[in-house]
Protein backbone atom coordinates (compact mmCIF):
# COMPACT_ATOMS: atom_id res chain seq x y z
CA UNK A 1 0.00 0.00 0.00
CA UNK A 2 0.53 3.52 -0.21
CA UNK A 3 1.52 5.81 2.37
CA UNK A 4 2.64 9.65 2.55
CA UNK A 5 2.84 12.24 4.86
CA UNK A 6 5.66 13.90 7.35
CA UNK A 7 8.33 12.26 9.23
CA UNK A 8 11.05 13.20 11.26
CA UNK A 9 14.74 12.21 9.90
CA UNK A 10 16.14 8.69 10.51
CA UNK A 11 12.00 7.39 11.76
CA UNK A 12 10.97 4.73 9.41
CA UNK A 13 7.27 5.54 10.01
CA UNK A 14 5.12 8.45 8.61
CA UNK A 15 3.95 10.35 11.77
CA UNK A 16 1.31 12.73 9.84
CA UNK A 17 0.25 11.97 7.09
CA UNK A 18 -2.39 9.67 4.95
CA UNK A 19 -3.32 6.26 2.97
CA UNK A 20 -5.21 6.06 0.41
CA UNK A 21 -7.64 4.39 2.88
CA UNK A 22 -7.72 6.77 6.40
CA UNK A 23 -5.62 10.00 7.31
CA UNK A 24 -3.78 10.65 10.75
CA UNK A 25 -3.04 13.32 12.56
CA UNK A 26 -0.97 14.23 16.10
CA UNK A 27 -0.78 17.05 18.67
CA UNK A 28 0.56 16.87 22.08
CA UNK A 29 -1.54 15.37 24.82
CA UNK A 30 1.12 17.01 27.65
CA UNK A 31 0.14 13.94 30.03
CA UNK A 32 1.48 14.51 33.15
CA UNK A 33 3.76 11.37 32.67
CA UNK A 34 6.56 11.98 34.83
CA UNK A 35 7.47 12.00 38.42
CA UNK A 36 10.30 13.20 40.46
CA UNK A 37 11.42 11.68 43.30
CA UNK A 38 13.78 12.40 46.49
CA UNK A 39 15.33 9.22 47.66
CA UNK A 40 17.44 8.87 50.62
CA UNK A 41 20.82 7.56 51.11
CA UNK A 42 22.13 5.12 53.28
CA UNK A 43 24.32 7.18 55.82
CA UNK A 44 26.39 4.06 56.36
CA UNK A 45 26.57 2.91 52.64
CA UNK A 46 25.63 5.58 49.63
CA UNK A 47 25.68 2.90 47.39
CA UNK A 48 22.43 2.27 49.50
CA UNK A 49 19.11 3.81 48.90
CA UNK A 50 16.04 3.40 51.25
CA UNK A 51 13.46 1.46 49.36
CA UNK A 52 9.84 0.27 50.95
CA UNK A 53 11.65 -2.98 52.26
CA UNK A 54 14.77 -1.18 53.66
CA UNK A 55 18.16 0.26 52.31
CA UNK A 56 18.89 -1.66 49.08
CA UNK A 57 22.04 -1.13 46.22
CA UNK A 58 21.26 1.05 43.92
CA UNK A 59 21.09 -1.18 39.60
CA UNK A 60 24.46 0.13 37.91
CA UNK A 61 24.16 0.19 34.12
CA UNK A 62 26.73 1.03 32.12
CA UNK A 63 25.94 2.95 29.05
CA UNK A 64 28.33 3.02 26.07
CA UNK A 65 28.08 6.64 24.03
CA UNK A 66 30.07 6.14 20.39
CA UNK A 67 31.84 9.18 19.97
CA UNK A 68 32.91 10.01 15.95
CA UNK A 69 36.90 9.51 15.36
CA UNK A 70 37.39 8.94 19.21
CA UNK A 71 36.76 5.37 21.22
CA UNK A 72 33.96 5.08 22.78
CA UNK A 73 32.84 6.97 26.10
CA UNK A 74 31.61 4.44 28.70
CA UNK A 75 29.25 5.96 31.57
CA UNK A 76 27.84 4.25 34.88
CA UNK A 77 24.34 4.75 35.69
CA UNK A 78 22.27 4.76 39.01
CA UNK A 79 18.92 3.40 38.86
CA UNK A 80 16.54 3.04 41.76
CA UNK A 81 13.04 1.13 41.92
CA UNK A 82 11.79 3.99 40.58
CA UNK A 83 14.01 5.56 37.82
CA UNK A 84 17.44 6.53 36.52
CA UNK A 85 19.33 8.93 39.11
CA UNK A 86 19.42 12.44 37.84
CA UNK A 87 22.90 15.14 37.79
CA UNK A 88 22.09 17.61 40.49
CA UNK A 89 23.28 19.82 37.66
CA UNK A 90 19.91 19.09 35.61
CA UNK A 91 17.34 21.86 36.04
CA UNK A 92 19.19 22.93 39.77
CA UNK A 93 17.96 19.59 41.50
CA UNK A 94 20.58 19.64 43.75
CA UNK A 95 19.06 23.43 45.22
CA UNK A 96 16.03 21.37 46.02
CA UNK A 97 17.67 17.56 47.05
CA UNK A 98 18.30 17.54 50.91
CA UNK A 99 22.19 16.40 52.11
CA UNK A 100 22.84 12.99 51.85
CA UNK A 101 20.00 12.49 49.11
CA UNK A 102 19.87 12.04 45.11
CA UNK A 103 16.99 12.12 42.95
CA UNK A 104 15.54 9.74 40.63
CA UNK A 105 12.85 9.83 37.64
CA UNK A 106 10.04 7.92 36.82
CA UNK A 107 8.69 7.84 33.14
CA UNK A 108 7.05 6.26 30.66
CA UNK A 109 9.08 6.68 28.25
CA UNK A 110 11.80 4.77 29.93
CA UNK A 111 9.41 1.72 29.84
CA UNK A 112 11.30 -1.57 28.94
CA UNK A 113 8.07 -2.92 26.92
CA UNK A 114 8.08 0.40 24.36
CA UNK A 115 6.18 -0.96 21.42
CA UNK A 116 5.70 2.95 19.87
CA UNK A 117 6.93 2.05 16.59
CA UNK A 118 5.15 -1.15 16.05
CA UNK A 119 1.84 0.75 16.91
CA UNK A 120 3.35 3.54 14.20
CA UNK A 121 3.37 0.73 11.64
CA UNK A 122 0.53 -0.48 12.49
CA UNK A 123 -1.91 2.77 12.27
CA UNK A 124 0.11 3.12 8.73
CA UNK A 125 -1.16 -0.07 7.61
CA UNK A 126 -4.79 0.29 8.84
CA UNK A 127 -7.27 0.47 6.52
CA UNK A 128 -10.20 2.27 8.93
CA UNK A 129 -10.43 4.47 11.43
CA UNK A 130 -11.46 1.23 13.84
CA UNK A 131 -8.25 -0.67 12.87
CA UNK A 132 -6.13 2.52 13.54
CA UNK A 133 -7.88 2.91 16.99
CA UNK A 134 -7.23 -0.45 17.99
CA UNK A 135 -3.61 -0.51 16.45
CA UNK A 136 -2.88 2.74 18.82
CA UNK A 137 -3.32 0.98 22.09
CA UNK A 138 0.45 -0.58 22.12
CA UNK A 139 1.77 3.16 21.69
CA UNK A 140 3.44 3.78 24.97
CA UNK A 141 5.40 7.31 24.42
CA UNK A 142 5.37 10.15 24.40
CA UNK A 143 2.06 10.61 24.40
CA UNK A 144 0.06 12.03 21.83
CA UNK A 145 -3.69 13.32 20.83
CA UNK A 146 -4.44 10.88 17.81
CA UNK A 147 -6.95 12.43 15.18
CA UNK A 148 -8.08 9.54 12.46
CA UNK A 149 -10.72 10.19 9.59
CA UNK A 150 -11.31 8.12 7.01
CA UNK A 151 -14.31 8.15 4.53
CA UNK A 152 -16.72 7.04 7.25
CA UNK A 153 -15.53 8.03 10.37
CA UNK A 154 -13.40 10.30 12.29
CA UNK A 155 -11.91 10.12 15.90
CA UNK A 156 -9.62 11.44 18.72
CA UNK A 157 -7.82 9.46 20.97
CA UNK A 158 -4.74 10.04 23.91
CA UNK A 159 -2.44 7.61 22.83
CA UNK A 160 0.53 6.40 25.50
CA UNK A 161 0.56 5.19 28.51
CA UNK A 162 -0.95 6.68 31.80
CA UNK A 163 0.86 6.53 35.27
CA UNK A 164 -1.94 4.67 37.33
CA UNK A 165 -0.94 6.93 40.84
CA UNK A 166 -2.27 6.47 44.42
CA UNK A 167 -5.29 8.66 45.33
CA UNK A 168 -3.11 9.53 48.19
CA UNK A 169 -0.18 10.57 46.53
CA UNK A 170 1.71 13.50 48.80
CA UNK A 171 2.01 15.94 46.24
CA UNK A 172 -0.17 14.39 43.47
CA UNK A 173 3.00 14.26 40.85
CA UNK A 174 3.42 18.18 41.32
CA UNK A 175 6.63 18.49 42.45
CA UNK A 176 9.13 15.66 43.97
CA UNK A 177 8.14 13.35 46.50
CA UNK A 178 9.57 10.85 48.67
CA UNK A 179 10.67 7.62 46.82
CA UNK A 180 10.56 5.25 49.71
CA UNK A 181 6.97 6.25 50.55
CA UNK A 182 4.59 3.43 49.00
CA UNK A 183 1.53 5.86 48.43
CA UNK A 184 4.00 7.84 46.41
CA UNK A 185 4.93 5.05 43.80
CA UNK A 186 3.33 4.20 40.50
CA UNK A 187 1.14 1.37 40.47
CA UNK A 188 1.58 0.77 37.01
CA UNK A 189 -0.38 2.02 34.03
CA UNK A 190 -3.91 2.29 33.63
CA UNK A 191 -5.62 0.05 30.89
CA UNK A 192 -5.96 1.63 27.22
CA UNK A 193 -9.19 1.80 28.04
CA UNK A 194 -8.98 4.56 30.44
CA UNK A 195 -7.44 6.87 27.77
CA UNK A 196 -9.72 9.44 26.60
CA UNK A 197 -12.01 8.74 23.20
CA UNK A 198 -14.08 10.61 20.77
CA UNK A 199 -15.40 8.72 18.29
CA UNK A 200 -17.87 10.54 15.47
CA UNK A 201 -19.28 12.69 18.10
CA UNK A 202 -22.56 15.16 17.45
CA UNK A 203 -22.14 17.95 14.88
CA UNK A 204 -19.42 15.79 13.13
CA UNK A 205 -16.16 17.84 14.12
CA UNK A 206 -13.37 16.85 15.85
CA UNK A 207 -10.13 18.72 16.64
CA UNK A 208 -7.00 19.86 19.16
CA UNK A 209 -5.08 22.73 19.49
CA UNK A 210 -3.02 21.58 22.46
CA UNK A 211 -6.62 22.71 24.21
CA UNK A 212 -8.18 21.16 27.49
CA UNK A 213 -10.20 18.39 26.23
CA UNK A 214 -11.50 16.39 28.96
CA UNK A 215 -12.28 17.44 32.94
CA UNK A 216 -11.12 14.53 35.16
CA UNK A 217 -10.11 14.33 38.95
CA UNK A 218 -6.52 13.00 39.71
CA UNK A 219 -5.47 10.18 39.61
CA UNK A 220 -6.98 10.20 36.04
CA UNK A 221 -6.89 13.85 35.54
CA UNK A 222 -4.78 13.64 32.29
CA UNK A 223 -2.61 16.91 33.44
CA UNK A 224 -2.79 19.81 35.48
CA UNK A 225 -1.29 22.12 33.42
CA UNK A 226 -3.04 22.14 30.19
CA UNK A 227 -1.23 24.88 27.28
CA UNK A 228 -4.15 26.31 24.93
CA UNK A 229 -7.55 28.22 25.86
CA UNK A 230 -7.54 30.25 22.95
CA UNK A 231 -7.07 29.04 19.56
CA UNK A 232 -9.74 26.47 20.34
CA UNK A 233 -12.76 28.98 20.47
CA UNK A 234 -11.28 30.34 17.24
CA UNK A 235 -11.35 26.71 15.52
CA UNK A 236 -14.38 26.31 16.88
CA UNK A 237 -16.10 29.21 15.13
CA UNK A 238 -14.82 28.83 11.89
CA UNK A 239 -15.98 25.12 11.77
CA UNK A 240 -18.90 26.15 13.15
CA UNK A 241 -20.33 28.86 10.82
CA UNK A 242 -20.51 26.27 7.66
CA UNK A 243 -23.36 24.20 7.30
CA UNK A 244 -20.07 22.27 5.18
CA UNK A 245 -16.92 21.82 4.38
CA UNK A 246 -14.10 21.66 1.35
CA UNK A 247 -10.44 21.08 1.60
CA UNK A 248 -10.22 25.05 0.81
CA UNK A 249 -12.16 25.64 4.26
CA UNK A 250 -9.46 23.43 5.93
CA UNK A 251 -6.71 25.05 4.05
CA UNK A 252 -8.38 28.76 5.34
CA UNK A 253 -8.33 27.35 9.09
CA UNK A 254 -4.87 26.54 9.43
CA UNK A 255 -3.97 29.81 8.05
CA UNK A 256 -6.42 32.04 9.90
CA UNK A 257 -4.42 34.48 11.72
CA UNK A 258 -6.99 36.33 13.31
CA UNK A 259 -6.53 36.65 17.75
CA UNK A 260 -9.26 35.76 19.54
CA UNK A 261 -7.03 37.36 22.17
CA UNK A 262 -6.33 40.70 20.75
CA UNK A 263 -10.23 40.71 20.37
CA UNK A 264 -11.06 40.37 23.63
CA UNK A 265 -8.56 41.95 25.31
CA UNK A 266 -8.71 45.36 23.32
CA UNK A 267 -12.00 46.58 24.38
CA UNK A 268 -11.40 45.86 27.78
CA UNK A 269 -7.83 47.23 28.08
CA UNK A 270 -8.54 50.18 25.95
CA UNK A 271 -11.97 51.40 27.02
CA UNK A 272 -10.96 54.75 28.87
CA UNK A 273 -8.20 55.59 26.18
CA UNK A 274 -9.86 55.26 22.88
CA UNK A 275 -10.04 59.08 21.51
CA UNK A 276 -8.95 60.91 24.78
CA UNK A 277 -6.20 62.59 23.76
CA UNK A 278 -5.97 66.10 23.05
CA UNK A 279 -4.87 67.01 19.65
CA UNK A 280 -0.64 67.29 18.99
CA UNK A 281 1.84 68.10 17.04
CA UNK A 282 2.81 65.00 14.54
CA UNK A 283 6.08 64.55 16.04
CA UNK A 284 5.18 64.38 19.73
CA UNK A 285 4.94 61.25 22.18
CA UNK A 286 0.96 62.24 22.36
CA UNK A 287 0.80 62.51 18.91
CA UNK A 288 2.51 58.82 18.47
CA UNK A 289 0.09 57.48 21.87
CA UNK A 290 -2.95 58.65 19.41
CA UNK A 291 -1.95 56.92 16.33
CA UNK A 292 -1.82 53.88 18.06
CA UNK A 293 -4.40 53.84 19.70
CA UNK A 294 -6.50 55.10 16.36
CA UNK A 295 -5.05 52.13 14.49
CA UNK A 296 -5.86 49.65 17.49
CA UNK A 297 -9.35 50.64 17.54
CA UNK A 298 -9.98 49.71 13.69
CA UNK A 299 -8.00 46.90 14.15
CA UNK A 300 -10.20 43.02 13.38
CA UNK A 301 -6.98 41.22 15.27
CA UNK A 302 -5.54 39.89 12.46
CA UNK A 303 -1.98 39.04 13.39
CA UNK A 304 -0.49 39.67 9.91
CA UNK A 305 3.23 40.31 9.16
CA UNK A 306 3.00 43.50 7.22
CA UNK A 307 0.70 45.54 9.71
CA UNK A 308 2.31 47.40 12.62
CA UNK A 309 -1.04 46.60 14.70
CA UNK A 310 -0.02 43.16 16.08
CA UNK A 311 2.94 44.53 17.30
CA UNK A 312 1.86 47.64 18.77
CA UNK A 313 -1.06 45.25 20.57
CA UNK A 314 2.12 42.65 21.85
CA UNK A 315 4.28 45.28 22.88
CA UNK A 316 1.04 46.68 24.80
CA UNK A 317 -0.21 43.60 26.46
CA UNK A 318 3.73 42.31 27.39
CA UNK A 319 4.18 45.60 29.32
CA UNK A 320 0.51 45.54 30.72
CA UNK A 321 0.93 41.99 32.16
CA UNK A 322 4.33 43.14 33.72
CA UNK A 323 3.23 46.23 35.40
CA UNK A 324 0.26 44.18 36.99
CA UNK A 325 2.68 41.43 38.67
CA UNK A 326 6.15 42.68 39.00
CA UNK A 327 5.17 44.30 42.57
CA UNK A 328 3.27 41.35 43.70
CA UNK A 329 5.51 38.62 42.40
CA UNK A 330 8.90 40.39 42.74
CA UNK A 331 11.78 38.78 40.37
CA UNK A 332 9.48 35.64 39.92
CA UNK A 333 7.97 37.76 37.28
CA UNK A 334 10.62 37.28 35.00
CA UNK A 335 9.90 33.69 34.86
CA UNK A 336 6.31 34.34 33.18
CA UNK A 337 7.20 34.80 29.75
CA UNK A 338 4.17 34.98 27.65
CA UNK A 339 1.81 36.89 27.92
CA UNK A 340 -1.73 35.47 29.71
CA UNK A 341 -4.74 36.77 28.56
CA UNK A 342 -6.69 34.60 30.24
CA UNK A 343 -5.51 36.48 33.41
CA UNK A 344 -5.65 39.97 32.01
CA UNK A 345 -8.86 39.80 31.06
CA UNK A 346 -10.19 38.35 34.53
CA UNK A 347 -8.16 40.86 36.05
CA UNK A 348 -10.03 43.60 33.57
CA UNK A 349 -13.43 42.35 34.16
CA UNK A 350 -12.54 41.79 37.90
CA UNK A 351 -13.70 38.23 38.06
CA UNK A 352 -14.11 37.15 41.84
CA UNK A 353 -11.88 41.05 42.60
CA UNK A 354 -8.56 40.16 40.50
CA UNK A 355 -8.90 44.02 39.99
CA UNK A 356 -6.61 43.99 43.03
CA UNK A 357 -3.69 43.20 40.27
CA UNK A 358 -3.86 46.44 39.06
CA UNK A 359 -3.01 48.36 42.69
CA UNK A 360 0.43 49.07 43.00
CA UNK A 361 0.82 47.54 46.52
CA UNK A 362 3.95 49.56 47.25
CA UNK A 363 2.33 53.27 46.72
CA UNK A 364 -0.12 54.53 48.48
CA UNK A 365 -2.48 55.42 46.32
CA UNK A 366 -5.05 52.96 44.81
CA UNK A 367 -3.98 52.70 40.98
CA UNK A 368 -6.94 51.62 38.66
CA UNK A 369 -6.57 49.14 36.10
CA UNK A 370 -7.34 52.17 33.54
CA UNK A 371 -4.40 53.89 34.48
CA UNK A 372 -1.88 50.57 34.49
CA UNK A 373 -3.43 49.99 31.17
CA UNK A 374 -2.30 54.24 29.99
CA UNK A 375 1.10 53.33 31.83
CA UNK A 376 1.75 50.24 29.80
CA UNK A 377 0.67 51.72 26.27
CA UNK A 378 3.58 54.46 27.22
CA UNK A 379 6.09 51.50 28.02
CA UNK A 380 5.25 50.35 24.81
CA UNK A 381 5.28 52.59 22.76
CA UNK A 382 8.95 53.87 24.58
CA UNK A 383 10.21 50.25 23.94
CA UNK A 384 9.03 50.36 20.04
CA UNK A 385 10.28 53.85 19.78
CA UNK A 386 13.98 52.91 20.90
CA UNK A 387 14.07 49.99 19.60
CA UNK A 388 12.69 49.55 15.90
CA UNK A 389 10.86 52.94 14.89
CA UNK A 390 9.65 56.56 15.94
CA UNK A 391 7.18 55.94 13.38
CA UNK A 392 4.20 54.08 14.61
CA UNK A 393 2.51 53.25 11.02
CA UNK A 394 6.37 52.31 9.62
CA UNK A 395 6.24 49.28 12.29
CA UNK A 396 5.63 45.77 10.48
CA UNK A 397 4.84 42.79 12.95
CA UNK A 398 6.78 40.17 10.35
CA UNK A 399 10.04 42.15 11.02
CA UNK A 400 10.00 41.31 13.88
CA UNK A 401 7.91 37.93 13.95
CA UNK A 402 11.03 36.00 12.18
CA UNK A 403 10.98 32.18 11.96
CA UNK A 404 14.59 30.99 12.36
CA UNK A 405 15.31 27.38 10.97
CA UNK A 406 18.89 26.65 12.48
CA UNK A 407 21.07 24.02 10.96
CA UNK A 408 21.77 21.99 14.17
CA UNK A 409 25.11 21.67 13.18
CA UNK A 410 26.68 24.88 11.68
CA UNK A 411 23.45 27.16 12.61
CA UNK A 412 26.02 29.20 15.75
CA UNK A 413 28.97 28.92 13.66
CA UNK A 414 29.63 32.86 12.80
CA UNK A 415 29.43 33.85 9.00
CA UNK A 416 28.08 30.28 8.52
CA UNK A 417 25.12 30.73 10.01
CA UNK A 418 24.21 33.15 7.50
CA UNK A 419 23.88 30.89 4.54
CA UNK A 420 22.32 27.56 6.19
CA UNK A 421 20.04 29.22 9.20
CA UNK A 422 16.94 29.86 6.91
CA UNK A 423 14.67 33.30 8.38
CA UNK A 424 11.32 34.30 7.09
CA UNK A 425 9.18 36.91 8.05
CA UNK A 426 5.80 35.69 9.43
CA UNK A 427 2.48 36.68 10.35
CA UNK A 428 0.42 34.62 13.42
CA UNK A 429 1.09 34.83 16.88
CA UNK A 430 0.48 33.00 20.06
CA UNK A 431 -2.93 32.51 20.01
CA UNK A 432 -4.02 32.07 16.51
CA UNK A 433 -4.71 29.34 14.57
CA UNK A 434 -1.48 29.82 12.23
CA UNK A 435 0.59 29.42 14.96
CA UNK A 436 3.71 31.49 15.85
CA UNK A 437 4.50 31.11 19.31
CA UNK A 438 6.92 33.84 20.16
CA UNK A 439 10.07 33.27 22.14
CA UNK A 440 8.55 35.59 24.94
CA UNK A 441 12.75 37.02 25.92
CA UNK A 442 15.79 38.57 25.12
CA UNK A 443 16.62 41.39 22.59
CA UNK A 444 13.72 40.12 20.53
CA UNK A 445 10.87 38.70 22.62
CA UNK A 446 8.73 38.80 19.85
CA UNK A 447 10.59 35.75 17.39
CA UNK A 448 8.63 32.91 16.26
CA UNK A 449 10.03 30.13 17.10
CA UNK A 450 7.08 27.60 17.75
CA UNK A 451 5.08 27.28 14.25
CA UNK A 452 3.15 24.37 11.87
CA UNK A 453 6.41 23.12 10.50
CA UNK A 454 4.20 20.05 8.42
CA UNK A 455 0.88 21.67 7.39
CA UNK A 456 -1.66 18.83 5.51
CA UNK A 457 -5.44 18.63 4.49
CA UNK A 458 -6.84 15.43 3.16
CA UNK A 459 -9.60 15.33 1.15
CA UNK A 460 -11.30 11.46 1.02
CA UNK A 461 -13.79 12.60 -1.07
CA UNK A 462 -11.21 12.85 -3.69
CA UNK A 463 -7.82 11.59 -1.61
CA UNK A 464 -5.37 12.76 -4.89
CA UNK A 465 -6.13 15.82 -4.20
CA UNK A 466 -5.10 16.05 -1.04
CA UNK A 467 -2.31 18.74 -0.10
CA UNK A 468 0.97 19.55 2.01
CA UNK A 469 3.32 21.77 2.61
CA UNK A 470 6.71 22.14 5.26
CA UNK A 471 8.80 25.41 6.24
CA UNK A 472 12.08 24.54 4.39
CA UNK A 473 12.74 21.93 1.48
CA UNK A 474 12.88 18.12 1.67
CA UNK A 475 16.66 17.84 2.08
CA UNK A 476 19.31 19.09 5.33
CA UNK A 477 21.43 19.46 3.10
CA UNK A 478 22.47 23.41 2.55
CA UNK A 479 24.07 23.09 -0.25
CA UNK A 480 21.02 21.14 -2.19
CA UNK A 481 18.83 23.30 -4.36
CA UNK A 482 16.02 21.44 -2.25
CA UNK A 483 17.09 22.56 1.14
CA UNK A 484 14.74 25.65 1.33
CA UNK A 485 12.64 25.13 -1.84
CA UNK A 486 9.21 24.91 0.00
CA UNK A 487 9.83 27.93 2.82
CA UNK A 488 8.40 30.32 0.58
CA UNK A 489 5.20 28.73 -0.38
CA UNK A 490 4.91 27.92 3.37
CA UNK A 491 5.56 31.08 4.58
CA UNK A 492 2.60 32.48 1.82
CA UNK A 493 0.27 29.54 2.68
CA UNK A 494 0.63 27.66 -0.48
CA UNK A 495 0.44 24.37 -0.65
CA UNK A 496 1.68 21.15 -2.94
CA UNK A 497 -0.66 18.01 -4.09
CA UNK A 498 0.09 15.09 -1.83
CA UNK A 499 -0.66 11.88 -4.49
CA UNK A 500 -0.15 8.30 -4.49
CA UNK A 501 -0.27 7.73 -7.62
CA UNK A 502 3.18 6.60 -8.64
CA UNK A 503 3.29 6.82 -12.11
CA UNK A 504 3.11 11.20 -11.13
CA UNK A 505 5.59 10.64 -8.75
CA UNK A 506 7.67 9.10 -11.32
CA UNK A 507 6.98 11.75 -13.82
CA UNK A 508 7.45 14.70 -11.37
CA UNK A 509 10.38 12.81 -9.63
CA UNK A 510 14.35 14.33 -10.51
CA UNK A 511 16.12 10.90 -9.36
CA UNK A 512 15.83 7.36 -7.54
CA UNK A 513 17.06 7.30 -4.00
CA UNK A 514 17.94 3.84 -2.59
CA UNK A 515 18.49 3.00 1.04
CA UNK A 516 20.57 -0.34 0.97
CA UNK A 517 21.75 -1.85 4.54
CA UNK A 518 25.60 -1.77 5.38
CA UNK A 519 27.19 -4.68 4.14
CA UNK A 520 26.98 -7.54 6.68
CA UNK A 521 23.66 -6.52 8.00
CA UNK A 522 20.79 -8.23 7.55
CA UNK A 523 18.14 -5.92 8.45
CA UNK A 524 17.50 -2.41 7.02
Amino acid sequence: MGVIGGTVPGIPAVLLGRSDKIGWGLTSANVDDIDIYVEKLNPQNSNEYLSLNGYKQFIKRQSIINVKDSKPVTVELLWTENGPVLDGSLYNLASITPEKHVTSVAWTLLSSNDTSFEAAFDIMSAASVQEALEASKSFVAPPQNLLLADGDQIAMRTIGALPKRNHNHQTQGRMPSPGWISENRWDGIYPPSVNPLFLNPIGGIIGNSNNKFIDRPFPQHITFDWIDTQRVQRWRLLMEERSSHTRDSFMEAQLDTVSPTARALLPLIGSELWFQSPAAPSDSKTARRQTALTLLSKWNGEMNEHMPEPLIYSAWTRALQKRLIQDDLGPLHEEIKHVQPVFIERVFRDVGGASRWCDVVHSVLIETCAQMASLALEDALTNLTENYSSAITALRWGDVHQATHEHPVLGKTPIIKWFVNIEQSTSGGDNTLQRGKTIGTGANPYLNVHAGAYRGVYDFADPDSSVFIISTGQSGHPLSRFYDNLGTLWRRGEYLPMSLDKSLARAASTGITRLIPAEGRTNP
